[in-house]
């Protein structure tokens, strides 16, 4: 196949208008993209009574908490009521952006002996869902989640969290007991 010069000609720039075209976009999409912000923000659920409900953090930082949402000068978003009837079990999920990383879970228990805290924190990729139990000599309060930042203390402790959520989960009409 023999092509004319005016043939070459025609081919040769749309081949040029073509390369310039994918350089451009390229180019774009690199400026646009290269600095945006993380999109997704880890969430738990929280499954009471066959109800789900979608928790969002009351703060959420990047990994060296320079950027929070709110930001740090500012009080925390306010903290999600989910009631956990007495004597029902909740299913606590963290979503894979939570498990693939350590987390921490504080649960708060009214006692007849009074508050109670029940700490505990989970290796990366090791659980996803934990199951909580309201009984009447042990009522499930409230919980915790935070997730450790990469600041690290002078002692060589992490004691920044990057993101806390938090569930108010006191059965309605309960009153914590004064002891």
């Amino acid at each position: 196949m023999n092509l004319s010069s005016g043939e070459k000609k025609a081919v040769s720039i749309i081949a040029a208008v073509a390369v310039a075209f994918v350089a451009v976009v390229g180019v774009s999409v690199f400026l646009l993209v290269r600095d945006a912000p993380e999109e997704h923000v880890p969430y738990l659920h929280l499954s009471v009574d066959g109800d789900l409900h979608q928790i969002e953090p009351v703060r959420w930082c990047d990994i060296f908490v320079r950027h929070c949402d709110p930001p740090l000068s500012a009080p925390q978003s306010p903290t999600p009521q989910v009631a956990v009837p007495i004597g029902s079990t909740a299913a606590l999920s963290v979503s894979g952006d939570i498990a693939e990383g350590p987390w921490a879970l504080t649960r708060l228990y009214s006692t007849p002996k009074g508050l109670i805290e029940d700490e505990g924190t989970f290796q990366s990729g090791t659980t996803f869902t934990v199951m909580l139990r309201s009984q009447a000599d042990r009522v499930l309060i409230g919980l915790t989640v935070n997730l450790p930042s990469a600041l690290v203390g002078p002692d060589g402790t992490i004691d920044t969290a990057r993101g806390t959520f938090a569930i108010d989960t006191k059965p309605q009409d309960y009153v914590i007991p004064q002891v």
